[in-house]
C-alpha cells in the first residue's frame, strides 16, 4: 500500500507530530504512522465510516469556540486545531479547551 502525499501536505506532517519515541528517523517514523493511518482509515471505510468535510468541522468548530480535536486520522485532521489526536496519540498542540470529538 501506497499513501500519495502533495508535497506542501508532507513538509506539513514533517512538523514535530506523532512523536511516539525519541527517534532520530523522524521521516521514517512519519512515514511509518502514515501507513498506518492509511490502512486504519481504509479499514473504517471499508466498514462504511464516512470522515468530516474540513468545512463541517470548521462550522462546529467555529459554533463551539473548539481549540481541539479528537478523534480523527493524522491524515485527515485539519490543521486549523490547535491541538489534534485521537486517543493516547497526540497529532500536534499543547492547548486544552473545548473539543470536537469524531468518533
Amino acid at each position: 500500500m501506497k499513501a500519495a502525499i502533495g508535497c506542501s501536505a508532507w513538509q506539513y506532517h514533517l512538523r514535530p507530530i506523532p512523536c511516539r519515541s525519541n527517534t532520530t528517523d523522524r521521516e521514517q517514523e512519519l512515514i511509518t504512522v502514515i501507513q498506518e493511518e492509511s490502512k486504519r482509515t481504509e479499514e473504517k471505510e471499508e466498514a462504511g465510516y464516512r470522515s468530516p468535510t474540513w468545512s463541517i468541522l470548521r462550522a462546529v468548530q467555529k459554533i463551539n469556540k473548539a481549540k481541539r480535536l479528537e478523534g480523527e486520522a493524522v491524515i485527515s485532521a485539519p490543521p486549523f486545531f490547535q491541538l489534534a489526536g485521537r486517543g493516547d496519540l497526540k497529532f500536534w498542540g499543547e492547548d486544552d479547551g473545548p473539543t470536537v470529538v469524531v468518533w
